[in-house]
């Protein structure tokens, strides 16, 4: 039998980052698995910093319908 290999624990911060076009962008699932593929089970996201230079916090996920996601903040 094969040892499963749990690749989250191999993660490496390598510094890059992924922006979407200036106009338009769609962020898809395979944009943020992608992004996050790496990163070990215990990695905290943050989602950037609101106009009154608070961070933003996650409220939740709410499923819209088949093939939309939102994440909400609070």
């Amino acid at each position: 039998m094969t040892e499963k290999v749990n690749y989250n624990r191999q993660h490496v911060a390598s510094g890059y980052s992924i922006s979407g076009a200036p106009e338009g962008y769609v962020l898809t699932a395979k944009d943020v698995r992608d992004a996050i593929a790496d990163l070990p089970d215990d990695a905290h996201i943050i989602f950037g910093i609101c106009n009154c230079g608070e961070q933003l916090q996650f409220y939740r996920f709410k499923t819209r319908g088949e093939n939309l996601l939102a994440i909400e903040f609070g």
